[in-house]
């Protein structure tokens, strides 16, 4: 998903499904289970929902029901924080528009059949679908706040790399090098190679990491003074993903060390409140980035596909009506 303000790139998120269904797991049961619209539902009522050949006619009554309700009714949210988390959002007032560029997933990756290669699925009758405020007091006090000086803060979130690690391995090296006023993460996903239609995907695998030790600009164990060890892994994730507090219902440490859920999150906020932007680390200038060097315990000569997203807090400023910068 790519974002666009006056052609100007705010977000370029590659691998957004990835990154997004492991945020998703970190939801709440109640938040979930109303998330059908969303396609987050059993493989029953999928098989239903898509009319497949092995769909189940009984013992599904409650599939059913919901089937003649949203039938193949499907969306895809553009919650981006610019949206929703900055106060109204007035477009009139400004020049240009905001743009969402969505890329679809390659039929491969979302459909199942015996046969890859006639593996499809069209989109039809796609609908534009938004809330709105009638008060022209609001919108008045919108333009004027847009006229003198508003910043939209949000969570910029950029796929750096892609590794191939062999599960025979025993350490990994990432260096990265992006330059950030303010890094609140880095996050990586470990995934196994899939065939055509087989990906479960939400699965996350744990590489059985022992130590995880960080280097930043030069200097070592920055965060751990002994490096992040087994035990401190769902500790580091919970605090950046958790929204609230005992409704982890979907996550938690069982799932996320044996359940293949797993998620190395290297929180580099200095303030835990979620909410706040510019608690990140500074990396203006530097030259030597942040450095992991991963321990693990060898298992096996297979592969495993390390995806490294980099979290970091952005600003898109509008000034007179019109941008006026994007900082990140």
């Amino acid at each position: 998903m790519v974002v666009k303000f006056a052609g100007t790139i705010l977000e370029d998120k590659a691998g957004y499904d990835i990154f997004k269904i492991y945020e998703d797991l970190f939801l709440s049961k109640e938040q979930r289970d109303n998330m059908l619209l969303e396609g987050i539902q059993s493989e029953d009522l999928c098989k239903i929902r898509s009319n497949a050949g092995d769909k189940k006619t009984s013992g599904v009554e409650a599939e059913k029901k919901l089937n003649e309700i949203y039938g193949t009714k499907y969306r895809i949210m553009l919650d981006h924080k610019i949206l929703t988390d900055q106060g109204v959002f007035y477009p009139q007032a400004l020049y240009n528009d905001v743009v969402f560029d969505v890329t679809l997933a390659d039929a491969s990756q979302v459909v199942k059949g015996s046969d890859p290669t006639k593996l499809k699925y069209k989109l039809t009758n796609i609908q534009l679908e938004y809330e709105m405020i009638h008060s022209e007091l609001l919108a008045e006090e919108a333009h004027s706040v847009y006229l003198s000086g508003k910043a939209f803060a949000y969570d910029h979130v950029h796929l750096d790399k892609m590794i191939l690690e062999k599960g025979s391995d025993t350490q990994l090296n990432v260096k990265l090098n992006s330059q950030r006023r303010s890094m609140r993460a880095i996050l990586l996903l470990f995934m196994e190679p899939y065939s055509p239609g087989a990906r479960d995907s939400e699965k996350y695998v744990f590489p059985h990491l022992t130590k995880v030790r960080v280097t930043i600009n030069g200097s070592p164990n920055i965060l751990y003074n002994e490096g992040i060890v087994s035990t401190d892994l769902w500790a580091e994730a919970s605090r950046f993903f958790v929204r609230e507090k005992n409704k982890t219902e979907q996550m938690n440490l069982k799932l996320f060390l044996a359940g293949d859920r797993f998620g190395l999150v290297i929180n580099l906020r200095s303030m835990a409140d979620q909410t706040m932007h510019g608690s990140g680390r500074r990396l203006v200038n530097v030259t030597d980035g942040v450095q992991l060097e991963l321990e693990r315990t060898a298992t096996g000569s297979g592969k495993l596909n390390c995806q490294v997203f980099v979290v970091s807090d952005a600003q898109f400023n509008i000034l007179g009506n019109q941008l006026n910068d994007v900082q990140y």
